[in-house]
């Protein structure tokens, strides 16, 4: 962003406010120029059960009141009783001073909150414990009290902090500590009530007992649970936006190396998926369908500052407090331009009051893989391999075959590679967190480390994280916070080239699999390379060299909250954000010596273990080494104002954002080092060493806007806008406007409603609407590119520049217009939730290059452009059922299921492309292969064909795959040949548009099991047909042991040759879909009691696994969620553990 441009948006934002703050604040001297007229305003709510601080809290929302108390002699957590809707505030303070014994000093704006000393014999009503039965209700002797005493967790068996407690139809009350312990006088069989935002109210009774201890079932889509939203929070019982959220607690013992991988199953229209298990290696996460053909990462927002997945996945699931998942527009349209693929927040845990805590957690797990696809033994090897030849005719003489002899001797003798270089994988975690503070100061610290082996040596993952979140009330109207964190991650693996890199590992694991078994890895304790040209235990053992990462991130947030005495509910808040990341790479390869043996057989099969040679395999001798550095700050400028007068409520939010980026990378490398201990460039040749480097810059300022209209809790109409510009488009084009609109009806408040179902506790419609876009698009395409080349000129080498692809001035956002319809129900006093939410999304402006279209002849790249259409919809469920069996026993069940597709409505298209290889109008995710129609096995079928029939340009013969002839070069009718006009799409998906979960579980007094069942549906998986095909050097599928021969006609295979590409065709296709036991929790909570003796607060033993099992699966031949069947396997984990607090 240019300074100029800076300047001017910072100048109209301090205009804004000042005009903002000075039309409230006439509006409220107007309304009431002192304390005694403020007081006389009438109260609108209706309070049966509320804390004093939260009247307090109410009061000065509705008046331009302070309440100053000494918390010493005030508790502000007592609970009363207050019918508000016909008194004024003077007269609530009278009700409060008659029933708590407490007198109010006015002075100014500020009212002075005291304790009268209590009168002989008498407390106050806020202390004194509940008559006896035929009592009356009065005073009573502390020396007659009778108290209770207990724990309060939730279904997890972690104690609640702040659950009231109360004697039903009494006044007065107390709150849980830390340790979720509570002590309240009561009569001996008095109804005790518990209740908390986020979990169902629950009453019961100690049964005359001084012990009760209570279990609370979360509502954890309950009315008053509080939702993170886009720069700010709502109550979930007036939400209009399809939102998912996941609380922190869930997941806060899963081994995770990523938080991606802790949240597969727990949210209806998140599709997410693991395609590998190697160390670190993290989930893909989409919300909903696809709407564009370009990037469809979700944007990601880490404690209000816009991040990235990789930021992401460094937190560690301790130090997430919630997580909330915006998918529909309206709720995602504060984002504007980057909002289209949908919303993900994290608010990380902040300190509360209280005494300091100590939390410790470790564990130690060790993993299997789920699947390892099985291969042909070495006999089989070489019966299929001389299968092969026969098919092929070649003489039997040929010295490929395996002689009889050696095919006796493979019969036992075997060597399987995978088998010699896998280990089973060791994660570990420790987590220590320090939380606490006073009412001026509160703060959360948490480190991490965690760490992972891989399944082959030289390979493992290692994460350290670091957060401090402070936060500490200068005054009673300033508040400052500082949230300070960092991380570290190491990953190593060996170095391969022709891995390109991946985290599948794809070309070492598939050397693992597929390595002839026909020969020994080692012989002497030497790397055999006989019969093979280079062995991937080499590479495992570290002689290839390594592949070594780093990436450390820092970031800082600092916040200050102001809110305006002088006017009730207007706060201001400036947030700053630093942001740094630096990422350095090392790879070092190296050549390594292989040993020849001599071999015997008839036709020199059989390895012997005499030494014949040795050769060097070199895939290059190079130290290659990159680093690049990344910084980022955002500038957040909110006004927010909150009131209520009487039963309309009203919000209003206006932020001013501002962010830039950039970074720079160098990188080189040095060739034929001195000697290979001494992995530094300056050990390297410089004769062809290389080096190079580049830069790059981003910028946007933001204007969002967002107005409530609440009327009695009954219709919410919500509007909300963001103004977004970036430098990634041209002056002309770089400011988009992305406005949404959303409504809200609870029909559960309507009297003919509510005087008429009583099951229902509430009902509610909502509808939401936006415009909102897509960014994820390279920068500076409206300029001019130009590419740095070399030429000669008079017989020297020069460099100069070159036209690179053409400009676009017109290039901007991609836009999606997006609507949603939601249901929301709660039903048997809570017990039972259901969700159903409708979508519908139309996107438009996709950015995309025509070069499709235009004449071969034509020389230059075409610029992308905005022309493309995509329209995505789909629809979720969700259900929750939760409910105490008594006081020890509770559980909960829960399900959720979405369907999400898109159609291509407009894409660039060849100008003569036949309409079968046409894209638009269908789903973006179909699979492109023949239709078979089965193996040819007798001669009947091979004389069943018509005359001249070929496959491939190939004469039909016994044991092919066939396919059905669809079409000529010409026409749509079969000419007789199978070739590339019979290609078409043989499956609509080959991603799943169904994702589903259920997750249940139970407490029973200090167990705990929890379940989450993860579930994709609809898809299509190509199983891999390369083998079709024999090599000599490798190995098959075991599934190839059962391939079409003379002698075994009904096989389940085609026949094996050594030329055959093994087309895609829908006789490899398999039933993608799969339900998977994703995660098991078992804990065990040590009796209080007795960990008291220890001097501590708790101690939990948990067992935790993931992937345990696969219910549903079709594929059976490997994991149907892997990449492939080359990549490396997903992961069963066990995982034990152990939680101490202080």
């Amino acid at each position: 962003m240019k300074k100029r441009s800076t300047r001017v948006l910072l100048w109209w934002v301090r205009c804004l406010i000042v005009y903002f703050l000075a039309e409230l604040l006439a509006f409220n001297i107007s309304s009431g120029r002192n304390v005694n007229a403020q007081m006389n305003h009438v109260i609108t709510e209706n309070f049966q059960n509320i804390s004093v601080r939260k009247l307090f809290s109410v009061i000065n929302q509705q008046t331009a009141v302070t309440f100053v108390f000494d918390a010493s002699s005030i508790n502000p957590d007592t609970m009363v009783r207050i019918n508000a809707r016909s008194l004024t505030a003077n007269n609530i303070l009278d009700s409060l001073a008659e029933k708590l014994n407490w007198s109010f000093k006015k002075s100014g704006n500020t009212i002075t909150v005291k304790s009268n000393p209590p009168k002989a014999g008498v407390q106050s009503s806020a202390q004194r414990a509940p008559a006896a039965p035929g009592q009356h209700k009065g005073a009573q002797a502390v020396a007659d009290t009778f108290h209770i005493s207990g724990t309060v967790k939730d279904s997890l068996g972690t104690p609640l902090v702040g659950v009231t407690v109360q004697v039903k139809d009494m006044p007065g009350g107390t709150v849980t500590d830390k340790n979720g312990h509570y002590t309240i006088a009561s009569a001996p069989h008095a109804i005790l009530v518990f209740s908390y935002i986020g979990f169902n109210r629950r009453e019961t009774t100690a049964g005359g007992s001084n012990r009760l201890d209570v279990m609370l079932s979360s509502a954890a889509s309950g009315l008053n649970e509080i939702v993170v939203v886009g720069y700010g929070t709502e109550k979930r019982a007036t939400l209009a936006g399809s939102i998912a959220t996941v609380a922190g607690k869930e997941i806060k013992d899963q081994p995770v190396a990523n938080l991606s991988n802790a949240l597969a199953g727990r949210l209806s229209g998140v599709r997410i998926t693991q395609s590998g298990g190697k160390p670190g290696m993290a989930s893909a996460i989409t919300i909903r369908a696809a709407s564009t053909w370009n990037n469809t990462d979700p944007l990601y927002v880490i404690d209000g500052v816009v991040r990235d997945k990789f930021a992401f996945d460094a937190l560690d699931p301790s130090e997430v407090e919630n997580i909330s998942i915006l998918k529909d527009g309206a709720s995602a349209a504060v984002y504007g331009s980057r909002a289209a693929n949908g919303v993900i927040l994290v608010t990380t845990r902040q300190g509360r009051e209280g005494k300091t805590a100590i939390s410790y957690s470790g564990s130690v797990g060790v993993e299997k893989p789920i699947h390892i696809p099985d291969v042909q033994n070495a006999y089989h090897q070489a019966m299929t391999i001389n299968d092969a030849l026969r098919i092929d005719n070649i003489p039997t003489n040929d010295a490929r075959y395996y002689s009889p002899d050696e095919l006796e001797y493979f019969k036992t003798h075997n060597w399987n590679w995978i088998d010699e270089a896998w280990k089973n994988p060791v994660t570990t975690r420790h987590s220590l967190s320090v939380s606490g503070g006073s009412a001026r100061v509160r703060y959360f610290m948490n480190g991490t480390y965690f760490y992972a082996t891989g399944s082959f040596n030289k390979l493992d993952f290692r994460k350290n994280t670091l957060r401090a979140n402070v936060e500490a009330d200068i005054t009673s109207n300033l508040t400052a916070s500082l949230n300070v964190s960092m991380d570290v991650r190491n990953d190593q693996k060996p170095y391969w080239r022709y891995d390109n890199d991946g985290d599948n590992m794809e070309d070492l694991y598939k050397a693992f699999l597929f390595r002839t078994q026909t020969v020994p890895p080692y012989i002497n304790g030497k790397l055999n390379g006989t019969y093979v040209e280079w062995s991937p235990l080499a590479i495992t053992e570290g002689q290839t060299g390594y592949n070594k990462k780093k990436f450390t991130n820092y970031n800082t947030i600092a916040t200050l909250r102001y809110k305006i005495p002088a006017v009730p509910g207007l706060e201001l808040k400036v947030m700053f954000n630093k942001y740094s990341r630096t990422n350095f790479i090392k790879q070092f390869s190296l050549p390594y010596e292989l040993s020849v043996f001599k071999r015997t057989g008839d036709h020199n099969h059989i390895v012997t273990d005499e030494p014949e040679s040795v050769k060097v395999r070199n895939d290059g001798e190079f130290l290659y080494e990159s680093y690049d550095n990344q910084e980022a700050y955002q500038l957040d400028g909110y006004i927010s104002y909150n009131r209520a007068f009487g039963a309309h409520k009203l919000s209003a939010l206006l932020v001013y954002e501002q962010a830039e980026s950039n970074g720079n990378n160098f990188n080189g490398q040095r060739n034929n080092f001195v000697s290979p201990s001494i992995d530094q460039l300056f050990a390297g040749s410089a004769a062809s060493q290389f080096a190079n480097g580049n830069g790059w810059e981003d910028g946007r300022a933001s204007y969002i806007g967002r107005l409530n209209y609440n009327y009695a809790d009954k219709y919410i109409l919500e509007g909300a806008f963001r103004y977004d510009g970036s430098v990634k488009f041209s002056p002309s084009k770089r400011w988009g406007f992305f406005p949404s609109f959303s409504a809200v009806w609870r029909i559960s408040e309507e009297p003919f409603f509510k005087d008429n179902v009583s099951f229902v506790n509430d009902l509610k419609l909502r509808s939401t609407i936006a415009l909102i876009g897509n960014d994820a698009v390279g920068g500076w395409q409206w300029m001019q590119r130009y590419n740095v080349a070399n030429g000669a000129v008079f017989s020297g080498i020069t460099s100069g520049v070159t036209p690179g692809s053409l400009s676009n001035p017109d290039i901007t956002w991609e836009k999606s217009i997006s609507w949603n319809g939601g249901l929301d129900a709660y039903l048997l006093q809570g017990k039972l939730n259901f969700s159903a939410d409708v979508f519908r999304t139309h996107t438009y402006d996709i950015l995309g290059a025509r070069q499709q279209s235009v004449p071969s002849t034509f020389g230059a790249t075409l610029p992308a452009e905005n022309y493309g259409v995509i329209n995505a919809r789909g629809f979720e469920l969700s259900a929750r059922y939760n409910a105490a069996v008594n006081n020890h026993f509770n559980y909960y069940v829960s399900a959720n299921f979405g369907y999400a597709t898109n159609e291509v409505k407009v894409q660039d298209e060849p100008a003569n492309q036949r309409a079968y290889k046409s894209v638009v109008g269908y789903n973006m995710n179909r699979i492109w292969g023949y239709e078979a129609t089965g193996i040819i096995r007798t001669q009947a079928d091979l004389d069943a064909l018509p005359a001249g029939y070929t496959i491939f340009g190939q004469k039909p013969e016994l044991g092919m795959l066939n396919y059905r002839d669809v079409r000529g070069a010409v026409d749509d009718k079969p000419d007789g040949k199978i070739d590339d006009n019979d290609a078409q799409y043989i499956a609509n998906y080959s991603i799943p548009p169904v994702n589903y979960g259920i997750a249940l579980g139970c407490t029973w007094k200090g167990l705990g099991l929890d379940l989450v069942f993860q579930g994709l549906a609809g898809s299509k998986i190509m199983i891999d047909a390369r083998n079709a095909q024999a090599r000599t050097e490798e190995t098959n599928f075991a599934y190839w042991n059962d391939h079409w021969t003379p002698e075994n006609p009904n096989a389940a295979l085609p026949r094996v040759a050594r030329n055959v590409a093994g087309e895609a065709s829908s006789f490899w296709l398999r039933n993608g879909s799969f339900l998977r036991l994703k995660n098991v929790n078992l804990s065990y909570d040590l009796p209080r009691s007795l960990m008291k003796k220890y001097g501590l607060a708790g101690v939990r033993l948990f067992f935790s696994g993931t992937n345990l099992l696969l219910l549903e699966d079709h594929v059976k031949v490997r994991d149907p969620e892997a990449a492939s069947m080359r990549s490396y396997p997903l992961m069963k984990n066990y995982t034990f553990g152990l939680n101490i607090t202080l």
